[in-house]
């Protein structure tokens, strides 16, 4: 694989002419005229989510001792039938892959905040369960600590109208991926 690798990236240095750094010519790609606006957009969006979640979790490990994530996983739980989820449909909610869940849920185990237990009848399914313990810290520390943060860091630096564009755009590309589904909105309460 290695020697695959060099030999294809010594096809691209020979195509460029060993030209390196500010003064490399790449070769032309067919894209629509927009597309350095296009480019741009999708940057500025990529660096803000991932800076307002660095934000967040920092603020969420200062003052709710967990992470951004953790405390979502929580409040999922929270909102489920019988406090418990499948390890696959916490994932979804959650946006992660079922391993990146399994993780999680492990750090929560640890913690006491959350049992991972076999339903009665199905032995091929995990679900994460929320325990009291759990719920106590959602309640009293992480909750709070999320809604700081989420002003703090996101809510507060917008206006009005710049959220409900968020939400247009979020749901347009959503549906544009066949990724939009209501059950990923049904079980959050926006109430305080």
């Amino acid at each position: 694989m290695r020697k695959d690798c060099a030999r294809k990236l010594s096809g691209v240095k020979r195509m460029l002419g060993h030209v390196s750094g500010a003064d490399q010519s790449w070769p032309k790609i067919d894209v629509p005229g927009n597309h350095p606006e296009v480019l741009s957009a999708w940057l500025h969006a990529q660096q803000a989510v991932e800076a307002v979640q660095a934000a967040m979790t920092a603020r969420m490990e200062a003052a709710g001792d967990c992470t951004l994530l953790e405390h979502q996983a929580l409040f999922r739980l929270a909102n489920a039938p019988e406090r418990r989820m499948s390890m696959l449909r916490l994932a979804d909610a959650l946006a992660t892959s079922p391993s990146g869940a399994t993780r999680l849920v492990e750090r929560l185990v640890r913690r006491g905040w959350a049992a991972r237990e076999q339903p009665p009848g199905n032995r091929r399914q995990t679900d994460a369960v929320l325990t009291d313990a759990g719920l106590l810290a959602l309640t009293e520390r992480t909750r709070p600590a999320y809604h700081r943060a989420l002003t703090d860091c996101f809510g507060g630096m917008l206006t009005e109208r710049d959220l409900g564009d968020l939400r247009r755009i979020g749901r347009k590309l959503l549906e544009g991926h066949e990724r939009f589904d209501e059950r990923r909105f049904a079980d959050v309460s926006f109430e305080l």
